[in-house]
């Protein structure tokens, strides 16, 4: 996730240790031991886990002997089956009811999440993803706001919803007669091909870019060159796809979901929309008044700033303080 982090923290002199085949759900106790071993050579207070797994092993150190072991466990939520809605109410019960008798304090990445788990609240701290690449250290935000050039990169499967966007942009086309719009929809999976036969479908496959899978520095690029970001997903628990081309200076036209509700202000440095008409509605409205564009992307790009180091360092150590 972050490229050259190790060597990173071997240039500020702290110590990394590798536990190999961390994530393979296999040799719980052998895992569990050499874990146990690293907290206890570095005498760790503090151990930070990010998936179920993590904390069983975890949890089984500090638990298993009738005096705990002193360290605080920390836990960052990432997910909770939020793509299967016949699976999201146990898993919030299950995990829930986890993290309540295991851990010591748990990050949630967006207000959306931490509302999942509500009886957590009271030990529950809200710490922004980091935006600490070059690319996002730019000083001046440049943009054009015609003509409309939108991008979605995200797999093609059901919840992300690339659907609606084919349908908001043919209801734009009709209502506008506008073909310089653009729409780039990088990224693979199951429903790509039902997706560019809905564009085939809908007379507007000229008008619709399928790239397929783009490495992160092809994706910052192809936000670089839009205006503006469409998120259509049904759920994001943070939302990459939201924050970066927030933080890249793009106008930001989201589902109320993720971290869109933490940063979003309607109208103002984005826009939100609930379905294909709204959605309409906003791209008109930005073909109509183009200045909205621009105005909404340079607004993001002064309120990025929740994401730099300093901002969220602060909130990290401010919420492992805690306990």
């Amino acid at each position: 996730m972050e490229p050259g982090l190790h060597q990173w923290l071997r240039d500020e002199k702290l110590p990394v240790t590798i536990v190999e085949g961390l994530d393979k759900h296999q040799n719980f106790k052998l895992l569990s031991r050499q874990i146990e071993e690293v907290i206890k050579h570095e005498q760790i207070t503090h151990v930070n886990v990010h998936n179920n797994w993590q904390l069983a092993l975890v949890s089984w150190i500090k638990y298993r002997k009738i005096i705990p072991q002193k360290f605080k466990i920390i836990y960052t939520i990432h997910g909770y089956r939020h793509n299967s809605p016949l699976k999201t109410i146990p898993a919030i019960a299950i995990i829930g009811t986890a993290l309540f008798l295991t851990t010591d304090r748990v990050i949630s990445m967006s207000t959306y999440v931490s509302n999942k788990f509500r009886l957590l609240k009271y030990k529950t701290d809200l710490v922004f993803y980091m935006m600490n690449q070059p690319q996002f250290n730019k000083k001046e935000n440049i943009i054009s706001s015609n003509p409309l050039r939108l991008v979605f990169p995200a797999q093609f499967r059901h919840g992300k919803q690339q659907e609606m966007i084919v349908e908001a942009v043919s209801e734009y086309v009709k209502r506008t007669y506008d073909y310089t719009i653009r729409v780039v929809l990088p990224g693979a999976g199951p429903t790509q091909d039902s997706i560019r036969q809905l564009a085939a479908e809908k007379g507007i496959e000229n008008l619709i870019e399928f790239p397929g899978k783009l490495s992160l520095d092809k994706v910052w690029e192809e936000y670089e060159k839009s205006n503006v970001a469409i998120i259509s997903s049904n759920v994001e628990t943070y939302g990459r796809c939201i924050a970066e081309p927030f933080a890249l200076g793009r106008c930001v036209v989201t589902r109320p979901t993720g971290v869109a509700l933490d940063i979003i202000r309607d109208g103002e440095n984005g826009f939100f929309f609930n379905d294909r008409f709204q959605l309409a509605d906003i791209l008109v409205d930005l073909h109509n008044n183009p200045e909205k564009v621009t105005a909404a992307a340079n607004r993001a790009f002064i309120d990025k700033s929740i994401f730099h180091r300093d901002a969220v360092l602060a909130s990290y150590i401010s919420a492992i303080n805690k306990v």
